[in-house]
C-alpha cells in the first residue's frame, strides 16, 4: 500500500511540476509580448500568436492583420513602456489555457507619463511544443 500511495503521489507531483512549468511559460510569454509594443515589434508579436489569434479591445475586435496594421502605422513612436502583471488566475487543460490578470502600464513618450490599467483574460494554445496567444480580451479599469 505503501508504495501504491508512493507512486501516486511521484505522478501528482509530476503533473504539478508540468503545470507549473507551462504557467510560468504563459506568464513569462505574456510579458514577452507586451514588450514588442515598446518597439513596435511586430515580428516578434506575430511569432507569439496564433494565426487565428484575435485581441479584444474598447468594443472592437482585431486579427492579427489588423493589429500588424496598427504595429507598423506607430513604428515611429518612441514609447518607453513598463507593464506590471498581477496574476489572479492561470488554468491549464492539455494544449489549452487561460489568464486572468491585472495589467498596469506605465507608458513614457517625449517626456510624458501615462500610466494605464486594464483588467484582462487570455488564451493560449500549446502548438510544437510552445504556448501561444490566440486571444486577448482587455478592459480599462477605473
Amino acid at each position: 500500500m505503501k508504495s501504491v500511495l508512493f507512486v501516486l503521489a511521484f505522478f501528482i507531483s509530476l503533473m504539478a511540476g508540468g503545470q507549473t512549468k507551462d504557467s510560468l511559460a504563459i506568464v513569462n510569454l505574456l510579458k514577452s509580448d507586451y514588450g514588442t509594443m515598446g518597439n513596435w515589434d511586430i515580428k516578434t508579436h506575430s511569432n507569439n500568436c496564433t494565426t487565428d489569434y484575435l485581441l479584444i479591445e474598447e468594443g472592437e475586435v482585431w486579427n492579427l492583420e489588423k493589429e500588424k496594421l496598427y504595429y507598423k502605422s506607430n513604428a515611429g513612436r518612441v514609447v518607453q513602456r513598463k507593464d506590471f502583471f498581477t496574476f489572479n488566475k492561470i488554468r491549464i487543460s492539455g494544449d489549452m489555457a487561460y489568464a486572468v490578470y491585472f495589467l498596469k502600464s506605465e507608458m513614457t513618450e517625449k517626456g510624458l507619463l501615462t500610466v494605464k490599467t486594464w483588467n484582462e483574460s487570455a488564451v493560449f494554445k500549446k502548438q510544437g511544443g510552445q504556448w501561444k496567444i490566440a486571444l486577448i480580451h482587455s478592459t480599462p479599469s477605473k
